[in-house]
């Protein structure tokens, strides 16, 4: 600063640098921090990746190998397949994914035909499901999945029935007519989810009516799976999930052999009670009140 053609120098405060330096280490800090969440992004990002391409990898390698031994022994190999090769892949790929599910002891599982239904939350319920290696039993699930070819080969080798979507009105009506003589003929369980299609959420989502009709006009007892992942470990779709450990709950048989069609919608309501109520159970910290 020059007054009067005379150089003034003007000292600063030792508060004033210290602010300046302040703000410069709190700008250091802030780039720093948005740095480290970029890549820590990028990882997960990186990891989620992994795992999906593991899943698809692995399920259509045993999937090919289990469909071509289905059909070369004209479906004799079938429960060989869903045993030793299908549910020994699925179990292994959630441990390669970093999961790990604990199962009920095949014992508890019935040996005639019934209904199971699970809440399906997770794009991982598949794997959960056919880690469990249950013999004489086909699966139901959205037309919407035939896009993803390796689940497509697995899903056709243990025997899958494809639902048409719920705007298909007419084509969903046939589907279940025919499944259900279809199982009124062959002596075999059919496992649906009791949710159907729908965005995936922590809780109980509404319940679909055709699965119960269908199951009781085929006389099947309904058996309830409850699939436990804890919120944080779900990947729901594509997104980053820490690692964890699911369980898979086999709860009482539901008898539905003195249901009615008249009160149909009020013994549905009481089946999502119960997966309801495990749900509160294994979820104390965040319950779900409302009831759909």
């Amino acid at each position: 600063m020059q007054n009067n053609g005379i150089e003034i120098i003007e000292f600063k405060s030792v508060d004033y640098y210290h602010k300046k330096q302040g703000r410069s280490t709190l700008f250091l800090f802030f780039v720093l921090s948005h740095k480290k969440t970029s890549f820590v992004f990028t990882m997960k990002r990186l990891v989620t990746l992994y795992r999906w391409t593991l899943a698809l990898t692995l399920t259509f390698i045993t999937g090919t190998i289990s469909l071509i031994l289905v059909i070369l022994s004209f479906g004799l190999l079938r429960n060989f397949c869903v045993k030793h090769i299908i549910k020994h892949s699925s179990r292994a790929l959630l441990w390669l994914g970093g999961f790990n599910c604990v199962y009920p002891p095949m014992s508890t599982f019935p040996k005639e035909p019934v209904f199971y239904t699970f809440n399906h939350n997770s794009y991982l319920d598949v794997f959960i499901l056919t880690g469990l290696g249950l013999p004489d039993t086909r699966f139901v699930l959205s037309e919407k999945t035939l896009g993803y070819i390796p689940i497509v080969l697995s899903a056709l080798a243990i025997g899958t029935f494809y639902i048409p979507q719920q705007h298909h009105v007419k084509r969903r009506l046939r589907f279940f007519l025919r499944l259900t003589n279809r199982l009124k003929k062959h002596k075999y369980s059919i496992a649906a989810s009791s949710e159907g299609v729908h965005s995936h959420f922590h809780g109980i989502a509404p319940f679909n009516k055709g699965v119960y009709h269908m199951a009781m006009q085929a006389k099947l007892p309904i058996v309830p799976l409850y699939i436990h992942i804890p919120e944080e470990s779900n990947m729901y779709k594509t997104s980053y999930a820490k690692k964890g450990t699911f369980t898979l709950h086999r709860l009482d048989t539901i008898d539905n052999s003195s249901w009615e069609l008249d009160s149909l919608e009020d013994r549905i309501a009481e089946v999502r009670n119960v997966f309801i109520e495990k749900f509160n159970e294994l979820n104390p910290n965040k319950p779900q009140i409302e009831i759909f």
